[in-house]
């Protein structure tokens, strides 16, 4: 009895041996921490406003993660180290004005144009020969803004309108016309904060090349990345990135 024992065990930790050697390898994750800690950083904004933020890893293609109005850089952070981690130097960063503000005003999300203005400047001194801009909502605006008189090689545009009367902040034509890298425009199908059909118009100005890509989802901006959506949403940033501008 012992040994018919023995024997069903060994057969059985054979059986789990094959299983395991037969399992599909595990896929690629879409995140990895960076091989060093960020490094604190502050520049002057283009208005010479003192602007401070997070610099990821090294690299000569700098990726700059502009916040929403709320000015809270923790969604980027979060996302930063992915990037990084594929050789890119990648700027987080706060505009002028406090985190969680109650109260954005107009010149409060004008000066964070010159934000993003000073940034590029910043990424390019540090050694940055390729820049690549990523920004939702306000950050959005301030990159469809700044993209193009930038010289920027590729921009993402997420839940961006082109216009927001109440704070004085419009994207010109002229300036969206401008982008001259690969641009990306993202979108939440039932975003109701900044409908898709506004950051749709902001598309229909870009030149080629150009894409558009929507999730069916509520979230507004960078709250995708608390949805189920989320990997898809920084697969699709990460490819874009990878794939149009080399680290």
């Amino acid at each position: 009895m012992r040994r018919s024992m023995l024997l069903f065990q060994a057969m059985l930790a054979m059986l789990l041996v094959g299983c395991a050697s037969s399992a599909p390898p595990a896929a690629e994750p879409t995140s990895a921490a960076p091989t060093a800690a960020a490094e604190s950083v502050s520049f002057a904004a283009a208005d010479g406003v003192t602007v401070t933020g997070r610099l990821h890893g090294t690299g000569t293609t700098a990726v700059v993660l502009s916040n929403m109005g709320d000015n809270d850089p923790a969604a980027w952070e979060s996302f930063a180290p992915t990037v990084a981690a594929r050789g890119y130097a990648v700027l987080t960063y706060s505009y002028r004005y406090p985190i969680r503000t109650p109260s954005l005003t107009a010149a409060m999300a004008r000066g964070a144009v010159d934000d993003l203005r000073g940034a590029v400047t910043f990424v390019r001194a540090r050694g940055a020969s390729r820049v690549v801009l990523i920004g939702a909502s306000l950050g959005g605006m301030a990159t469809a803004k700044v993209a193009g008189a930038q010289k920027a090689d590729a921009a993402v545009v997420i839940a961006a309108p082109a216009d927001r009367p109440d704070f004085d902040l419009r994207v010109d034509d002229a300036e969206v016309s401008a982008i001259t890298g690969p641009s990306l425009f993202i979108a939440s199908d039932n975003d109701t904060t900044v409908p898709a059909v506004e950051t749709r118009r902001l598309f229909d100005l870009a030149p080629q090349p150009k894409r558009w890509h929507t999730f069916a989802s509520a979230a507004h901006g960078t709250l995708l990345l608390d949805t189920a959506f989320a990997e898809d949403f920084r697969r699709v940033l990460l490819d874009f990135v990878t794939r149009t501008t080399p680290s």
